[in-house]
């Protein structure tokens, strides 16, 4: 079930590539336009705060996620949820490579890797990600109603979308399919969006197909720079010398 955990987590990931600035004016009727510049006036931010919930269902109970993230310009993360059961995660990414999740057992910070969770803060739990994603996958795209486009994707394009997070082989990528609907606010930037896919495992034990869906708004932008963690003490768990130094790298 850890890869299942994993897709739970992040739906549409892919490394957040920098922002290309659009060849040509907004075209509001134009839904490929409309995404290229939200895309754009999103992801040039100084920064933004998003709150999201998702939910994986199974056979059995589902697993249900929500939580909140900070996203700094160019590239820092920060990410705090709680998932079915109450298990709570702290996240800082600063890169492809780099990420730290609190271990509140050790009662410290551990790499993404060390941890055994790679995929930390990526995809759904980061918007900078997902806005990546569709800005080169627009092909699909239509305006339902000024300021809303949806976005489809099936077969390759979501295996490309989902490389990073799902285990090698362990879904039938043809048998799936996943819908996006992205809305922006008046400055044509992401004002929240909505995720619905249908999974098809390759597990001899997972007989139907899994049903993913998530919501994140945007809270506010250009205001938080940061997210304070705290224990269960309400004591704020300092990030070690080497988040820090890597956060101090991305930003300068």
């Amino acid at each position: 079930m850890k890869s299942l955990t994993l897709i739970s987590l992040a739906l549409m990931a892919c490394q957040g590539e920098p922002p290309a600035k659009p060849s040509k004016d907004l075209d509001a009727k134009d839904p490929r336009s409309v995404l290229e510049h939200a895309a754009y006036n999103t992801r040039t931010q100084k920064s933004y705060e998003t709150k999201f919930k998702a939910r994986l269902t199974t056979s059995g109970a589902p697993l249900d996620y929500e939580g909140r993230c900070v996203w700094v310009y160019p590239g820092v993360l920060f990410v705090h949820y709680t998932a079915s059961g109450g298990d709570e995660k702290m996240i800082v990414r600063t890169s492809a490579k780099d990420a730290w999740v609190f271990h509140a057992l050790a009662n410290q910070w551990a790499t993404a890797d060390e941890i055994g969770m790679p995929g930390a803060g990526r995809g759904i739990q980061n918007p900078d990600e997902v806005l990546s994603v569709v800005a080169r996958h627009s092909g699909s795209a239509k305006l339902v109603k000024p300021g809303v486009v949806e976005l489809t994707f099936s077969g390759d394009d979501i295996e490309n979308i989902m490389k990073e997070q799902a285990s090698k082989g362990s879904f039938d990528w043809k048998e799936s399919s996943a819908t996006l609907l992205l809305t922006v606010d008046a400055e044509n930037r992401l004002q929240q969006f909505t995720c619905d896919a249908t999974l098809k495992s390759t597990s001899k034990d997972v007989k139907e197909k899994l049903r993913y869906t998530a919501e994140v708004a945007l809270v506010g932008y250009n205001g938080a720079r940061e997210l304070k963690f705290t224990d269960e003490k309400k004591r704020e768990i300092p990030l070690s010398k080497d988040m820090k130094a890597s956060i101090e790298s991305v930003l300068k």
